[in-house]
């Protein structure tokens, strides 16, 4: 730069891009030895201005640990991969010989987390995060956006005017409207408001590009910046809702309780709302809150693994400071300890080594689970779901990729098509949940009308954020506090004073199971009162009648005709005040479910067969084409493609998440139910089992996969579990994406409301068969045994002998 002020070595301004060197400024330290002109500000290597009192000498600045001196071994290893890695050219290597992305290796994270030489970092930012290749695949200009974006009228337009000068007011390449970074500043966030129309302008995009801006020359700041925000961020993250940035907070506090539990309990104990002081280290990559260089450290790595350094580095700092939170005396000094977290962490190796210690096993995948989750809620939250007050392009929240794809850009080009198919898409999606929606208001009214007690039920799905929180307390209350019901497949007489007797289709309450062949269970009426028949001359035969049974004793008084639940005032029987209780084979009965759960004949499909008809008929097949919605078509050799399949894997992939743990609960237990220890099963476990138990059972019949959906649906209302099993689905984000493309429901935050929508059926007992479809088994066709026969095996104990045969 001929004719130009070049600043001292490690002095003012030394570590700016050099069309960043604000000359005025330049120029009077040049002449300071003339004492021409004093400059009016001292200013380190990056441009900010030093208090007087701390001296002209960066050293004497804070963090005096973070030089930016580069180190000769490091420059030469970073030299040596870049050369190991392009060694097929002969003779100097040049950045222009380097390709625009670098291959991902161990070595070369080892060597980013290391740190990147300064002088290097313009161009490795570039390959490493995707924007030089953005930049040589854009069929628009960097130019051409900037003349498209050259409207003052625009809403973002004045706005970036108000903020020029307020968004690094302490640098004097951004002090006043002649400095240098102005102009730059203005024409990147003005293209970037052109390009993504749904961001506009955002204040934390504001920081970022001037930041960068520091370092990099003005085009590649802009391509940085479309890196960023389409690939290293979620969508929305700059939006106006802020959607993004908000789940994030949500996603953090969650791995708080996961990796900080005693800091967890601190914020929980004196309610502070976390994402208020952390929001904004987010919404700005750090570049507003810690000193800039180690804010450099941070985006060497931020730029080659993308967000999750975010939440890594956030655990770090939070674990650096947990014992001085937890020391505070009140609410008030650690929200301000939280606050100034940041800008006193001094040692950047200290700050990666805790946080990669602490959280370096977190993972993409893992963080992108909770994303999905907590934004689907975040949406439901605000009443921003398909069908709500507020209609939301779910296009506009979804992911912009799962991996690196075509940038927005293309999309204005070439989208005009896409477009109009992703409108299409969301008209189908909103079909898709009104059908449903009719289907599970035509169940809940059959209940309604043929069960009077369920008149009390409430139809409207809750999409409040609350709701989420409370499926999976309610689902452990409910397990727990219930004992398990099974219905008696065959009559049982009772013969002694300590057995409990029953009918077939009767509902009994099992007490324990502790041993494999003789159970002990009561008869509580869930069919209404129980009547006990006392034959004349006393007898032993304790019988429990339902209301649908006519049954006429000596008198010829029909009991159908009494009012149910009321006692019977005829001779012969009489109407035993405590619900009976005893031993009984447990071959005699079928579990009804893992949890228990008030009994309904509304719900009983041996009972009332309409609805067999209103669940396998209509609700079935409306959950159906939501699963069948955007679900990948296989190729040409590829295999099947069936909602069935994709269930299978991912029930199977959540449970091996906990397989240790689960695995001996999963091979000692011989029935599909409860463990005998009584531990509450996961939803996880639950639809793993369900799953095994329908394949087991149709495999043998040989029945299509259409059934066996229809089979696991009617087990999951018997479970009232369908709406939890839905969010273990859709949170297996691997099988999620191998299955489904970006725009089907179940890869988009619409799944929720689907969710929402099931709650309503938990409200409801079902006893559906699972195996109604299939045919019927021959052991049932057999003969019975011999009279007399059933009565020795049950007086002996012989209960492992087949009952049926």
């Amino acid at each position: 730069m001929s004719g130009s002020h070049i600043p001292s070595a490690s002095g003012p301004f030394s570590a700016l891009t050099p069309s960043m060197w604000p000359q005025e400024i330049l120029a009077k330290y040049t002449q300071k030895e003339e004492s021409v002109e004093q400059p009016e500000f001292y200013y380190d290597e990056f441009g900010f201005r030093v208090d007087k009192e701390e001296g002209a000498d960066p050293s004497s600045s804070r963090l005096p640990t973070l030089s930016l001196m580069e180190d000769p071994p490091q420059r030469l290893q970073w030299q040596a991969h870049l050369e190991f890695t392009h060694n097929h050219d002969v003779g100097d290597l040049t950045w222009d010989k380097i390709a625009a992305s670098l291959p991902r290796s161990e070595k070369l994270r080892s060597l980013v987390l290391a740190g990147i030489p300064h002088s290097m970092r313009p161009q490795l930012w570039m390959r490493l995060s995707g924007a030089l290749q953005k930049k040589r695949n854009s069929e628009l200009s960097y130019r051409e956006m900037v003349k498209n974006s050259s409207n003052d009228e625009t809403i973002a337009a004045k706005q970036i005017e108000k903020d020029l000068l307020r968004t690094m007011p302490s640098n004097a390449c951004f002090a006043n409207e002649s400095s240098i970074g102005v102009p730059r500043l203005r024409r990147v966030l003005r293209a970037l408001a052109w390009l993504y129309p749904e961001i506009g302008y955002c204040q934390g995009t504001g920081m970022v590009a001037a930041c960068l801006l520091l370092f990099l020359e003005e085009e590649d700041a802009f391509w940085m910046m479309c890196a960023i925000i389409e690939d290293l961020l979620p969508a929305s993250y700059f939006s106006t809702t802020l959607l993004g940035v908000q789940t994030d907070q949500r996603v953090l506090r969650h791995l708080i309780v996961q990796y900080l539990p005693r800091l967890d309990k601190l914020l929980q104990e004196h309610d502070i709302e976390l994402s208020l002081i952390t929001l904004h280290w987010f919404l700005t990559a750090f570049a507003s809150v810690v000193h800039i260089k180690l804010l450099l450290r941070l985006w060497d790595l931020f730029f080659y693994e993308g967000s999750l350094v975010l939440f890594q580095t956030t655990l770090g700092m939070l674990r650096l400071k947990e014992e001085e939170l937890i020391q505070s005396e009140n609410s008030a000094s650690i929200f301000n300890t939280l606050s100034d977290i940041p800008s006193q962490i001094e040692d950047a190796e200290l700050l990666l080594g805790e946080a990669m210690r602490l959280a370096g096993s977190l993972t993409d995948v893992a963080v992108e689970t909770q994303r999905r989750k907590h934004l689907a809620y975040l949406i439901a939250d605000q009443g921003q779901l398909l069908g709500t007050s507020t209609t939301t392009n779910l296009s506009q929240v979804v992911r912009r990729r799962t991996q690196r794809r075509k940038s927005g850009f293309t999309s204005l080009l070439f989208g005009e098509v896409d477009l109009e198919a992703l409108k299409a898409k969301n008209i189908k999606q909103t079909e898709l949940v009104a059908d449903l929606r009719e289907a599970i208001l035509r169940v809940a009214r059959h209940f309604q009308c043929t069960d009077p007690k369920n008149c009390n039920v409430e139809l409207t799905p809750d999409y409040s954020m609350e709701s989420h929180q409370r499926d999976h307390e309610n689902y452990v209350a409910c397990s727990r506090s219930h004992r398990r019901r099974a219905k008696a497949l065959l009559d049982f007489e009772r013969h002694d004073d300590d057995e409990l007797g029953f009918r077939k289709n009767d509902i009994i309450t099992i007490i324990s199971q502790k041993d494999e062949h003789c159970w002990v269970g009561e008869l509580n009426g869930l069919r209404g009162e129980a009547l006990v028949w006392t034959p004349a001359g006393g007898g032993g035969l304790v019988t429990p009648l339902h209301h649908s049974c006519f049954l006429q004793p000596a008198t010829g008084l029909s009991l159908s005709s009494a009012p149910w639940g009321e006692s019977v005032g005829t001779p012969g029987f009489s109407q035993d005040p405590a619900s009976p209780t005893g031993w009984f084979p447990a071959k005699f009965v079928e579990v009804l479910d893992e949890r228990s759960k008030e009994y309904s004949i509304a719900g009983d499909d041996t009972v009332t067969e309409g609805v067999t008809d209103l669940v396998r008929g209509t609700l079935c097949p409306a959950l159906k084409a939501l699963f069948e919605h955007g679900l990948k078509k296989p190729s040409l050799l590829g295999g099947a493609c069936h909602p069935w399949l994709f269930i299978e894997e991912a029930a199977g992939r959540e449970v091996e998440r906990d397989f240790d743990s689960v695995y001996s609960r999963l091979v000692l237990c011989k029935t599909y139910r409860l463990d005998e220890d009584g531990k509450v099963l996961t939803p996880e476990e639950l639809l793993y089992r369900a799953v095994q138990s329908v394949n087991v059972t149709h495999d043998a019949a040989h029945a299509q996969m259409d059934v066996k959906l229809r089979s696991l649906i009617c087990v999951g209302l018997n479970e009232q579990v369908l709406h939890l099993w839905l969010e273990v689905l859709c949170s297996s984000l691997p099988t999620v994406e191998k299955w489904y493309q970006p725009w089907s429901f179940l890869r988009s935050p619409g799944w929720v409301q689907i969710k929402c929508e099931l709650r309503v059926l938990c409200c409801f007992a079902f006893s559906l068969s699972q195996d109604w479809e299939l045919p019927v088994k021959r052991e049932e066709e057999k003969k019975p045994l011999k009279e007399g026969v059933q009565d020795m095996l049950v007086k002996h104990h012989l209960f492992s002998w087949d009952i049926d045969g």
